[in-house]
């Protein structure tokens, strides 16, 4: 008999219940997931030591790929600093880092030194950096790698650098609700996340796969900070006006529907592409731009929803 998608049951919320729970009864992963649940992580309380030092730590999240979510989180990252605020941007996206480009540091490597790995720091800002993008030898080098070694690289990444005392630590997330996403909630949750930002493009279809991150957020208690509709309508560079290309609403839509807060729409502007290319903010470029109004706006509600 053929079984629907939606009859299988999804993994226990509450990580000491992995192998446990009733829906674990006849997983073929039920057994490693017994062992890892068994286990004391050595490493947690040095982890912990870590992130305390970190006032706020922010997840940019969607669950869709393709609607600008790195650039909103390094957007977010620069509008940041740029208020004199200490600032951290890690890129646990494997398998697609784009942050190094974005922030032009892809010449710069990770040091390993005796305290742990010392992030790249951006040109612009002071942004502390790090990205598998920055570990690679080359940019083009494929990132071949199964869950668990996956796993294993963001447990360093959040283990082994020093990070030392900042304000705020941006996360940026790849696309999906998978390894990634389970293994940096289940690291930071000793020292609780402030929550996360979800970007959707203003389509309704970009809205179907997006409500699934927010339900992922929901079931592992992590706080939603707003949603960000991207993409939405294109800004003109000369005027300012912003014309509709695609149909818009999906942020709202989704607000409304799980009851979270709307931040925003970020039009489409060719500035953005342009400062982003040279690892300029477009904050100190272009102040006045829909985008950087817009954005720092956002920034604001952000800060006043993580400092309450």
């Amino acid at each position: 008999m053929s079984r629907d998608i939606e009859d299988i049951q999804e993994c226990p919320a509450d990580m000491r219940q992995a192998g446990k729970a009733s829906v674990c009864q006849g997983c073929p992963g039920q057994e490693l997931c017994l062992s890892e649940a068994s286990q004391v992580d050595p490493d947690q309380q040095l982890i912990d030591t870590r992130l305390k030092a970190i006032k706020h730590k922010i997840l940019v999240m969607s669950g869709k790929g393709g609607v600008g979510k790195s650039s909103i989180a390094v957007l977010l990252a620069q509008i940041l600093a740029h208020d004199g605020r200490k600032v951290g941007l890690l890129d646990v996206d494997i398998c697609g880092p784009s942050v190094p480009s974005l922030l032009k540091i892809e010449a710069q490597s990770v040091m390993d030194s005796q305290w742990g790995w010392k992030p790249v720091v951006s040109p612009q800002g002071n942004i502390k950096t790090l990205s598998v993008g920055s570990l690679l030898s080359s940019g083009s080098q494929a990132v071949v790698w199964r869950g668990p070694r996956k796993t294993a690289l963001i447990r360093r990444m959040i283990k082994d650098t020093l990070w030392g005392r900042l304000d705020d630590l941006v996360i940026d997330t790849p696309p999906g609700t998978s390894d990634e996403h389970l293994t940096i909630i289940k690291l930071l949750a000793s020292t609780k996340p402030d929550g996360a930002v979800i970007i959707t493009a203003p389509q309704k279809l970009s809205a179907g796969v997006v409500s699934r991150e927010i339900r992922f957020c929901q079931k592992m208690g992590v706080p939603i900070l707003g949603i960000i509709e991207n993409l939405s309508g294109f800004c003109c560079p000369c005027c300012s006006e912003v014309s509709q290309v695609f149909s818009s609403g999906a942020g709202k839509y989704l607000a409304e529907k799980y009851d979270i807060p709307f931040l925003g729409s970020l039009p489409i502007d060719p500035r953005l592409s342009s400062v982003q290319q040279r690892g300029i903010s477009l904050k100190e470029e272009h102040p006045d731009s829909g985008v950087s109004e817009a954005m720092s706006d956002i920034a604001r509600r952000i800060l006043e929803a993580v400092e309450k």
